[in-house]
């Protein structure tokens, strides 16, 4: 395995064999939403839930994922007509993988506390430091941006051999419409949460 393989696995491997990688990032996303009362209100975007039940995490997760295969595979088609279905949905659902760890960290307590603590040392200075919890804030953000970049760069590789895109104008085109895409699902979900 190289570094290619690993930046953009939709060369390398059957899109069967990507396609059952993808509904279990499904499955595991609505498994884990449950479980951290998280959901999916659009790709890259997880939100907290008021009240936790396996409907209220699975539509808006769904919904997410359909709203930008559905967004994904018209645009494809206008870029490039051979653009597959399959080949969309893949793109979308094995670059969501990466976010389920995210979305796991809301189950550690440290992570979750780390904010807080920092923000009452900000209302009373003469509190010791927290430079534990500073730390633990800095790896997280760190780790965030990482976990973030990949599945991007999963995302945009996806679409790219999907549709056999070369033009920056095109290039340009996906991120405005992935930009906008994410921002209208957000506003579509939001009565979830």
């Amino acid at each position: 395995m190289n570094w290619k393989t690993i930046f953009n696995p939709f060369e390398r491997f059957d899109d069967k064999l990507l396609l059952v990688v993808g509904l279990f990032t499904v499955a595991a996303a609505i498994l884990t939403g449950y479980w951290t009362g998280t959901c999916f209100s659009s790709i890259y975007k997880i939100s907290s839930l008021e009240q936790v039940t396996l409907q209220a995490v699975a539509i808006p997760t769904l919904v997410s994922f359909a709203f930008a295969i559905v967004v994904l595979f018209i645009l494809g088609k206008i870029l490039n007509t051979k653009t597959r279905f399959i080949d969309i949905v893949n793109t979308v659902l094995i670059s969501q993988l990466f976010l389920i760890i995210l979305q796991s960290t809301e189950k550690i307590s440290i992570i979750k506390e780390a904010p807080k603590r920092v923000m009452s040392h900000q209302a009373d200075p003469s509190t010791p430091l927290p430079v534990l919890d500073i730390a633990v804030m800095l790896t997280m953000a760190f780790f965030t941006i990482i976990i973030l970049i990949y599945s991007i760069t999963i995302y945009y590789n996806g679409f790219k051999t999907a549709t056999n895109i070369k033009k920056w104008q095109h290039i340009v085109l996906f991120t405005a419409v992935s930009l906008i895409m994410t921002l209208i699902c957000q506003i579509l979900t939001s009565k979830y949460f």
